[in-house]
């Protein structure tokens, strides 16, 4: 059945859905907001010697987001992939033996160790000023960024990609494995969506994947509004990043004006499983066993595990655990990490902010 109050099955809607006049002026006021951002962000970046070869800025330091009063100013979040990580920290200590932590004294081997081998395989440097804009970088080398792209490995940075993001500096590769990653994040929204649902549903779906298992959710150190006020605050930007992918899926339509309607069949939603990652696919198949699934192990057996699993009435739910259990542990090491990248003080002062920002958004919704 059609959600209530929207258009109902028989209304079709040829092409994807166009945004209103009143989107269209948002976007273009975005659009113009975000050349602003990049030149400055552009200007900050070539401060760094060591070679950068993709860069891009994301956050709500970068993209409005709802709840937030007009004073708050969020640290800018940066992400620089690199193709030789212990060659570029050794040049960055060199220019910027400031940005580190004790860890600079200890030389780019022992960075690039703790960079690579614990968390999600990010070195960031919080609470940085270059050129009077206070950003907050992480380091990450090309082959492991473009790998939880393709295979959702942690889902720390092909999660936050999700949403939309600020390119500062391009390259090929990136780019490809960008879009591979947004099309894995509306198949596996669709999976925990049903036959009908709006744009805003499929947008916070995808916008939630990166959020589940953060333990960050639990414990205060994120607003539990985010994924709401991210999607609220920047749906032209959401419609103008899927718009394509959306089109582009033989399993998904428009019915009416903001409504998709997605085929349920068991053969449609199976190939759609067996298009995503082999680490969901895999997390997918212990959550179904789990739940008491005849699951033979084996690639040979991904047809029937497939079919049988997308037939399951509780698939919603558990596509929701699975991607769960890639998110949890590295959202964790990477977070304890963040004590030795950035140090205590740094540490602390970085979770006071995140905090502040929660109390600031509860209150304006009171």
């Amino acid at each position: 059945m059609p959600l209530a109050g929207q258009a109902s099955a028989s209304v079709t809607v040829s092409g994807i859905s166009s945004l209103t006049d009143a989107e269209e002026v948002q976007l273009e006021h975005m659009r113009a907001t975000q050349s602003e951002t990049k030149d400055l962000l552009s200007s900050a970046i070539k401060r760094f010697s060591a070679p950068i070869r993709y860069a891009f800025a994301y956050g709500s330091g970068v993209y409005k987001q709802a709840g937030y009063g007009v004073a708050s100013k969020p640290m800018i979040d940066l992400i620089f992939a690199v193709s030789h990580a212990d060659h570029w920290h050794a040049l960055n200590i060199s220019q910027n033996r400031e940005h580190y932590s004790f860890m600079g004294s200890l030389g780019s081997s022992a960075v690039t160790f703790v960079q690579d081998r614990l968390g999600a395989g990010v070195y960031y440097n919080p609470f940085i000023e270059v050129d009077g804009v206070m950003i907050k970088y992480g380091v990450v080398s090309v082959d492991t960024l473009s790998s939880d792209l393709l295979n959702w490995d942690t889902l720390y940075l092909a999660g936050r990609m999700h949403k939309p993001t600020l390119t500062l500096r391009r390259d090929p590769l990136m780019r490809i494995s960008k879009q591979v990653n947004l099309t894995h994040a509306v198949r596996a929204a669709l999976l925990m969506l049903p036959r009908n649902f709006s744009n805003e549903e499929l947008f916070r779906t995808i916008a939630s994947l990166s959020f589940a298992g953060d333990f960050r959710m639990k414990i205060g150190g994120e607003n539990p509004q985010k994924v709401q006020n991210i999607v609220e605050a920047q749906m032209p930007l959401f419609k103008s990043r899927y718009g394509s992918i959306i089109e582009g899926l033989p399993n998904l339509e428009y019915i009416g004006q903001d409504l998709l309607q997605q085929d349920m069949s068991s053969q449609a939603r199976a190939a759609m499983l067996r298009k995503m990652p082999n680490n969901f696919y895999d997390h997918l198949v212990r959550q179904g066993r789990k739940a008491g699934i005849r699951l033979p192990p084996g690639l040979g057996a991904e047809t029937v595990n497939s079919e049988r699993l997308v037939t399951m009435v509780g698939i919603n739910s558990m596509a929701i655990k699975a991607v769960e259990a890639i998110v949890a542990r590295p959202a964790l090491t990477q977070s304890i990490k963040g004590v030795l990248s950035s140090g205590l003080s740094k540490s602390i002062a970085y979770m006071y902010s995140k905090n502040s920002k929660y109390r600031s958004s509860s209150s304006s919704n009171e």
